[in-house]
């Protein structure tokens, strides 16, 4: 596996029970096979979680819901570094 990116990334997630909003930041590996496909690993403060854009991935702090809607548009917001997987083996 080849680590193509490493990032921080801002979601805005809105709960469609409640309307509660609220934002939380994730650093994502960008990774990729030898066959070209892509995978993302989503981590939030050091700990590995899930994609926080899964149906049911999320939960609403305020009511505990989990038809929650996650908005990317917040975007990426940099670029950490770019590196072989291999350097990063112990983390994943």
């Amino acid at each position: 596996m080849i680590l193509r990116e490493i990032s921080f990334e801002r979601f805005v997630f809105t709960c469609a029970g409640c309307d509660h909003a609220w934002v939380a930041d994730y650093d994502v590996q960008h990774v990729e096979d030898g066959h070209g496909h892509a995978r993302d690993y989503f981590y939030r403060g050091g700990l590995h979680c899930s994609d926080p854009t899964g149906l049911g991935e999320t939960t609403c702090p305020h009511c505990g819901r989990t038809s929650v809607i996650a908005d990317h548009s917040a975007g990426q917001t940099s670029t950490a570094a770019r590196a072989t997987a291999s350097q990063l083996s112990d983390t994943m």
